[in-house]
């Protein structure tokens, strides 16, 4: 059964969040500065790059770099081209093979994008043939912590058109994929950083596909959506 993704189209078309970064997206950009690669002249590209809210937060933070941002959606690059005007926006998958030179760039970014696929091999196979010897890559998505790779499908009970299904929340285990990079480009070359939001975040019962927090018996938040899925989200980093 294949499913669509059109949760995060309207959601990056009708909200605007450029001036309140994520706090994920916070705790990337640490990330990034503290590799000690984000210099002046380094390109950084953002695969997904949906509106390009992350890319206005970055280039705010550090105007020096040369960024880009490739997606799929030709609406939500129209809107990061008014938002981002010192940002090239250009239309293109990571499935694409050429869609960037091999050893090409500094800092490739990719966020919420592995869960719309079922294997994300091919997509961390590109990342790495883009990226230059001595760069970064860093995937921010949801992963699971167990070992066992998750495909998930859904459909809103109350839409009238029940051939509809949508995807998105496949969860692959960190185990998997550490094994790949591990075989391909060598063990002790990526870390994943565990992510816990700050403060709470009440359930939309108008979008019960989003995300919502709620606090364990230890006083930790756990993020949840109406999918019944734990969204354990962390930050891949990979040393080339």
């Amino acid at each position: 059964m294949q499913g669509n993704r059109t949760e995060d189209k309207h959601i990056y078309l009708e909200e605007n969040r450029y001036e309140e970064p994520k706090e994920i997206s916070k705790l990337l950009l640490n990330l990034i500065r503290d590799s000690n690669i984000l210099k002046q002249g380094v390109s950084v590209c953002d695969i997904g790059c949906a509106a390009g809210e992350y890319l206005y937060y970055m280039h705010k933070s550090f105007p020096d770099a040369e960024y880009t941002g490739y997606d799929v959606v030709p609406e939500l690059l129209d809107k990061a081209r008014i938002w981002v005007p010192d940002v090239q926006f250009e239309e293109g998958s990571i499935l694409q093979r050429d869609l960037l030179s091999p050893s090409s760039v500094d800092i490739l970014i990719m966020s919420g994008v592995c869960g719309i696929f079922d294997d994300v091999e091919p997509l961390i196979a590109n990342l790495v043939n883009w990226t230059k010897p001595g760069g970064r890559i860093y995937i921010t998505d949801t992963f699971n912590p167990y070992p066992i790779d998750v495909w998930i499908k859904y459909r809103l009970s109350e839409d009238p058109d029940k051939s509809r299904v949508e995807s998105g929340w496949n969860l692959h285990s960190k185990a998997s994929i550490s094994q790949y990079l591990d075989l391909t480009i060598g063990s002790d070359r990526h870390t994943f950083t565990p992510f816990e939001m700050p403060f709470d975040i009440p359930c939309n019962e108008d979008d019960l596909a989003r995300t919502w927090t709620m606090l364990d018996s230890d006083g930790h938040r756990h993020t949840i959506n109406g999918l019944s899925i734990m969204c354990h989200r962390e930050i891949l980093e990979i040393k080339l």
